[in-house]
């Protein structure tokens, strides 16, 4: 911070992106991160409060600093889309009044929110503008089959309704002064008694009746996009012929706002190819989950996300994969957009193959699978994209919380530690390949349900974030992927592959931060000292000995005001030296607000040195780390050369 206010902004955003990268979830660095890039770059104000917010997103002071700056920039439809959903948990903690402005000047004119208390319902609305002329509201309380309406202020005084039936699923809309209806956020409510953890049992299936494979209910939940939905269903419909497992293709419609959707599974429905089930009122995806697997007691449960796309007998794969082991509990295929079943790289979205794409890639993961030394993976919990649950497993444990967790995200880690807690086991099943498009079904919202339900799984299951944390950086799936990596590479499924390759790895981002790119270059910042950029520094590597040394004559000439901006991997002899500004690797999935090459821009480093230029922009001339790289003399001829760097 003293960085910052002395004006040394180069210095203070380097320090700072060096505590984001190591800790993503720290709120304190990337508010200073976000306060130096509005400063400095006014155009990149958006993008940076909301890369400050993902860091806390339940945080109300980031929340209307975001979606101010999201106004400032024209942004009222990102805050009329997101700024609602913070409503609940600021209503309840009665926080709410500097948000209420916010979404006014967004256009929202009527709004509101609603939560639990206990076995009761509490709820504020708010009616047109601040102030006691506000008309009374209608509030329709629903189930999956009746409907109860009260009356309530508009003015945001909190109101308490009593359910009228205890143990149900509630869905609480606002009827609008037009007549409009709209889903009231922190809608749906779930009132019946949350699954019990029962820790240490034994797996039911020893029985042997139990390892035998059951019929299979694909259960669909749909909401928007009827062109994706379409083609899940038909992909789905196309296969069954190609299966042995008795299959079922029951479709759960949320109380869809797209009528042609609606009437397109009307039509699937009176022909007898899906069993169609319709939501009265919007349940959200967990309880719309849980109808679906209600539908044929007796079925194993194919969870399928709505934007997938399937091949073949991927159906027998999945089930054999599943009946494997009696106590696997569920199984989850291989895609290129699924979390840590991702591939190409894991936890990395690649482009959606087409169907041709997909036939092959799905024909080829099955024939590795299917070699000697094929095997499936345990997995810490699977993705619910596609997930094929054991019924017996859903009989002993329970089926989807919607009682704590929000809406969606997270709930298929519930249940599936909820499994392992009483014994059971999750596969990656190495033999099948679906297809994700991996749309944003929540839009705005994924970041702050991520957030809500994490907190929800961390009280439950401590471990297992750190647990999550060690799969991913030991990779236990590595084998398998390098397995179906070699196969494709030498298959008609090459071209894809070569386009995963080749994808830039980006983050669904709000249309205010996507619309304005960041330029290809950035000016310079203010800095105390002038810097020499160290390209994907590798400490392990023979020339680490040369940047060591490098390092220690600048610290011996402090007159020089030269310091070493090291891009990657340093050991802890170079930063001793009290030369170098250290921005380490992104951890994970992450990305980067700025990339590393706009970090060299920013500090303005005269020169960079590297063994590999990779990722250089091709008009930068750096400087080679090989065995004849010699610090003392490249050092005085640069010295020599740049006169002006004794000055800082």
């Amino acid at each position: 911070m003293e960085l910052f206010t002395a004006g040394q902004h180069a210095d203070a955003l380097l320090a700072a992106e060096y505590v984001c990268r190591r800790l993503p979830m720290n709120r304190i660095p990337a508010i200073l991160r976000a306060k130096i890039l509005q400063t400095a770059y006014p155009f990149m104000a958006s993008r940076a409060w909301h890369a400050a917010w993902l860091s806390e997103a339940e945080n109300p002071l980031l929340q209307d600093i975001m979606l101010q700056t999201w106004l400032k920039d024209g942004g009222r439809a990102d805050v009329a889309s997101l700024g609602p959903a913070f409503l609940p948990a600021r209503c309840r903690a009665g926080r709410h009044d500097s948000l209420m402005p916010i979404l006014r000047a967004a256009g929202v004119t009527h709004t509101g929110a609603c939560w639990k208390n206990g076995e009761a319902i509490e709820a504020m609305v708010f009616l047109g503008t601040a102030g006691n002329n506000a008309p009374r509201a209608t509030l329709l309380l629903s189930d999956e089959t009746t409907q109860y309406q009260f009356e309530v202020p508009g003015d945001g005084a909190r109101v308490r309704l009593m359910p009228p039936r205890p143990g149900a699923v509630w869905s609480i809309t606002l009827l609008q002064p037009d007549g409009r209806r709209q889903l009231l956020p922190g809608s749906p409510l779930a009132f019946y008694e949350a699954p019990t953890i029962r820790a240490g049992a034994e797996p039911a299936a020893t029985n042997p009746a139990e390892t035998d494979i059951r019929p299979v209910s694909i259960v669909i939940p749909v909401y928007r996009e009827l062109a994706l939905v379409r083609a899940c269903i038909e992909s789905v419909k196309s296969s069954l012929p190609l299966n042995q497992t008795p299959a079922r293709i029951v479709v759960v419609d949320d109380c869809s706002p797209e009528p042609a959707l609606s009437a397109w599974l009307d039509k699937q429905a009176a022909a007898g190819s899906i069993t169609l089930l319709r939501n009265a009122c919007n349940l959200g995806f967990i309880e719309t989950v849980n109808r679906g697997m209600r539908a044929h007691p007796d079925h194993d449960v194919l969870l399928l996300n709505a934007d997938t796309q399937v091949h073949g007998d991927w159906i027998d794969r999945l089930a054999r994969a599943l009946y494997a082991t009696p106590d696997v509990a569920s199984v989850t295929p291989w895609t290129n957009n699924g979390e840590i079943s991702s591939f190409p790289v894991m936890s990395q979205a690649a482009p959606a193959p087409d169907t041709r794409e997909l036939a092959l890639l799905d024909q080829v993961a099955a024939e590795v699978r299917a070699a000697p030394d094929g095997a499936d993976i345990e997995l810490p919990s699977c993705c619910g994209f596609t997930m094929l649950i054991r019924r017996t497993v859903l009989d002993a444990v329970g089926m989807l919380d919607g009682t704590a967790l929000i809406r969606g995200y997270g709930e298929e880690v519930d249940w599936c530690m909820r499994a392992r807690a009483a014994g059971w086991r999750h596969l990656q099943a190495t033999g099948v390949f679906v297809a994700h498009e991996g749309t944003v079904s929540f839009r705005a919202e994924k970041t702050l349900r991520v957030a809500q339900n994490r907190g929800v799984v961390v009280a439950r299951y401590p471990d297992y974030y750190s647990e999550f944390s060690d799969f991913t950086r030991n990779d236990p799936l590595s084998g398998a992927r390098a397995q179906l990596r070699d196969a494709l590479a030498q298959s008609r499924a090459a071209r894809w592959l070569r386009k995963a390759d080749a994808a830039q790895h980006t983050a669904a981002l709000p249309q205010t931060v996507a619309k304005k790119p960041l330029p290809a270059t950035l000016p310079a910042l203010p800095s105390s000292v002038q810097r020499i950029a160290v390209w994907r520094h590798d400490p392990l590597a023979p020339v680490a000995r040369q940047v060591l040394a490098l390092a220690r004559m600048l610290a011996s000439r402090p007159q020089l005001h030269l310091r070493l901006l090291v891009i990657g991997g340093a050991s802890d002899a170079l930063l001793h030296t009290g030369v170098v500004d250290h921005v380490p690797e992104l951890q994970g999935d992450a990305l980067a607000l700025l990339d590393d090459v706009r970090l060299l821009q920013i500090a303005g480093c005269r020169a960079v040195l590297t063994d590999d230029p990779a990722g250089l922009p091709s008009k930068l001339r750096p400087v080679l780390l090989d065995d004849g790289f010699n610090a003392a003399a490249w050092l005085n001829d640069w010295l020599t050369r740049n006169a002006g760097a004794k000055a800082a």
